[in-house]
């Protein structure tokens, strides 16, 4: 049995957060497809590391991804100024 605690959804709201962004701002399959790449890393991760590891795992899939495409994996380029 777990106690309450005030925190108790800050891991999975990190996780939610960093899947819609890594689909995209701004399209509903885009935040589908990232959640599902990010929930993929942090699961298939503890083949391999700790599973204290495996929400950093899931955040370097996030860093590496918005380095190569910052718009997100689904979302659209858009100039801003």
């Amino acid at each position: 049995m777990e106690i309450v605690t005030w925190d108790m959804g800050f891991k999975l709201l990190l996780l939610m957060f960093a899947g819609i962004i890594l689909g995209g701002l701004g399209t509903a399959y885009g935040a589908m497809v990232g959640s599902l790449v990010i929930g993929v890393v942090a699961q298939m991760s503890t083949l391999w590391f700790p599973v204290d590891l495996q929400y950093a795992w899931a955040l370097l899939v996030l860093i590496l991804v918005l380095l190569v495409r910052p718009q997100g994996i689904l979302g659209r380029a858009e100039r801003v100024g």
